[in-house]
């Protein structure tokens, strides 16, 4: 929990669109940024966002996907104007399973690309207009530590977490003179759905050696990558802009 009248009222009074919000760190990011006083506004195609909704007072759900965009306008004209965006709504591509470039199914490549690199592109064509002219707002995307590294077996899923730096950093300079910011986070191995029910079960071994792969040797709760994506949308990070925090337990440091 925060601590602290100061932690708690971090966020206090924002309305932060959370998209892919019905699992991992979305979900976690959610219940950290009500926690902080905000009033998420929880965007997923699946449904049981409803149910993380219903668990948490203060916040809205809608069910949408990130590649339409009818379906973003919507959220914008029921549920904005919002303060601040957490663009977290991705897939890994494959259920989770590793393959190698020469392997990979052309259309499983179009699918990740078309939901982290366009989905994302989708939202920041949503949200940046309405921020620009009312001079505020933050905005944080989810990449990768895949999106500074290679990956084996994670060539698409690379590709478009090095795409999601790109985006973030070329809004950031676009939206810096309005005083609007737009930042990264990057997970390294995380505690999530994705992860331990996708990724560990579809690669044997892996499992075993995710942890010792991080120099902290252990990875992430969601709620560790949430608390770095909620100092970013705060203002106490008010002068960062075009940045990507690796929440990465040195990972990428190696």
């Amino acid at each position: 929990m925060p601590n602290g009248a100061e932690d708690r009222a971090m966020l206090e009074g924002k309305t932060i669109l959370v998209t892919g919000a019905a699992s991992g760190i979305g979900r976690a990011a959610a219940r950290l940024f009500r926690e902080y006083g905000a009033a998420p506004v929880l965007f997923d195609r699946d449904e049981a966002v409803m149910d993380v909704a219903r668990d948490l007072p203060g916040s809205a759900a809608l069910v949408g996907d990130i590649t339409d965009c009818a379906a973003l306008a919507d959220a914008l004209e029921r549920h904005g104007p919002f303060d601040a965006a957490f663009n977290n709504a991705g897939t890994e591509g494959m259920g989770g399973r590793m393959v190698p470039i020469a392997d990979y199914p052309e259309e499983e490549f179009r699918k990740v690309q078309q939901v982290n690199v366009e989905g994302l592109w989708n939202c920041l064509k949503a949200l940046l207009p309405g921020f620009i002219a009312r001079g505020s707002g933050a905005i944080v995307n989810t990449s990768s530590v895949t999106g500074w590294l290679g990956a084996p077996g994670l060539a698409a899923y690379s590709a478009s977490k090095h795409a999601v730096i790109g985006l973030t950093r070329s809004a950031a300079l676009e939206a810096a003179p309005a005083g609007v910011r737009v930042n990264a986070v990057l997970p390294g191995a995380v505690e999530t759905p994705m992860l331990t029910e996708r990724g560990f079960a579809a690669n044997p071994g892996f499992a075993e050696g995710a942890a010792a792969s991080h120099p902290m040797g252990r990875i992430a709760t969601a709620r560790e990558v949430a608390e770095a994506a909620a100092w970013l949308l705060s203002d106490r990070a008010g002068f960062v802009t075009g940045h990507c925090l690796a929440v990465d337990g040195g990972l990428s440091a190696r």
